[in-house]
């Protein structure tokens, strides 16, 4: 990728979590930056400037949906993999309809996420822009 960073940003109010999936996140040769809420993450987006956002769906006060909707007001749009461990009814849908990338239920393996950062492709090639 030309010398530029390829950061992903991690969103995930457990602690534990949080640091599996930064370690999950190095051994891809990324760059990990970790948030344990959606207002910590939402207040350093624009110092951060991830290419890929692992967000949580479920947590307190803002959540994944919550996110995504604030996120569709920022161009460009990071690519999001929404992440939980609750897969409701039409969650997945209401997430890619708010404009996520992917969608994982955990527990996450290397494997999978691994394979859903490239489908997605992270904005490490060009993406559409998206219009509302």
């Amino acid at each position: 990728m030309s010398g530029q960073q390829r950061i992903i940003a991690i969103v995930d109010d457990d602690e534990l979590v949080r640091r599996a999936l930064c370690r999950l996140v190095l051994s891809l040769s990324f760059t990990p930056v970790a948030f344990a809420s959606g207002a910590s993450f939402l207040k350093a987006l624009d110092q951060t400037s991830p290419s890929c956002v692992l967000l949580d769906f479920h947590m307190p006060s803002l959540n994944g949906l919550d996110i995504l909707h604030e996120l569709r007001t920022r161009q460009p749009m990071p690519a999001v993999i929404v992440i939980t461990g609750a897969d409701e009814d039409g969650v997945r849908e209401s997430c890619m309809r708010a404009g996520a990338a992917g969608f994982l239920n955990k527990p996450l393996s290397r494997d999978m996420l691994s394979s859903a950062i490239e489908a997605v492709k992270c904005g490490w090639r060009p993406r559409p822009k998206r219009f509302s």
